[in-house]
């Protein structure tokens, strides 16, 4: 692929994941209007729109991993300060991206097999895990990996609860009653305690 179909094929993506996230749906015609792109054009890189919306959450999803392991990997970071960003980085994608989960609904319940690629990339990825647990254990000294699975999970569950919580308090919340984690400091102030919690 040459660099100009690479460019028309991240137009439609991008114009996808842009109209999805704001409405929850897209149509073909929506979709090339904002892309500026033919109708022909979502047949001749995606065959038709289930494979479209396959392939948006694949290239999200792959950006996504990219970016966590930039984080983790960089030697430049305390170890603690790798863990912070890390989470705010995975949160603040979703935050960015809630398409994503619009995306990955529509698909898993239009066809049963389908198993999303996020998951598997960030959820299911045993190098990210690794990396995340050889961390906690360079701070804490823990060496039970049993423990350490623990901790892991608590962290990755401490992350999802904050996608949860925003999504439900877009939808459903009383602003009064319900911690607002799209506030930054709100978050920065959740997640030093979530990790200074995993890290005992």
């Amino acid at each position: 692929m040459n660099g100009e179909q690479l460019e028309t094929k991240e137009k439609i993506l991008n114009a996808t994941i842009d109209i999805v996230g704001m409405k929850g749906e897209a149509t073909i015609r929506e979709i090339t209007e904002k892309a500026g792109v033919n109708v022909a054009s979502i047949n001749y890189y995606f065959g038709n729109k289930n494979n479209l919306l396959k392939e948006v959450e694949n290239y999200y999803a792959e950006k996504l991993l990219k970016s966590g392991y930039d984080i983790l990997l960089d030697t430049t970071l305390t170890p603690q300060n790798r863990l912070f960003k890390w989470a705010l980085n995975l949160i603040e994608y979703m935050y960015k991206y809630p398409a994503l989960i619009s995306i990955i609904v529509k698909l898993t319940h239009d066809d049963k097999s389908y198993n999303p690629v996020i998951i598997k990339k960030i959820y299911f990825n045993d190098e990210v895990q690794r990396i995340v647990e050889n961390i906690i254990k360079d701070i804490t000294k823990i060496e039970d990996s049993r423990i350490l699975n623990f901790k892991y999970l608590q962290l990755f569950s401490g992350i999802l609860g904050t996608v949860i919580n925003h999504v439900v308090v877009s939808i459903y919340g009383d602003e009064k009653n319900i911690l607002d984690l799209g506030d930054p400091e709100e978050l920065r102030q959740y997640l030093v305690l979530l990790i200074e919690s995993i890290l005992r």
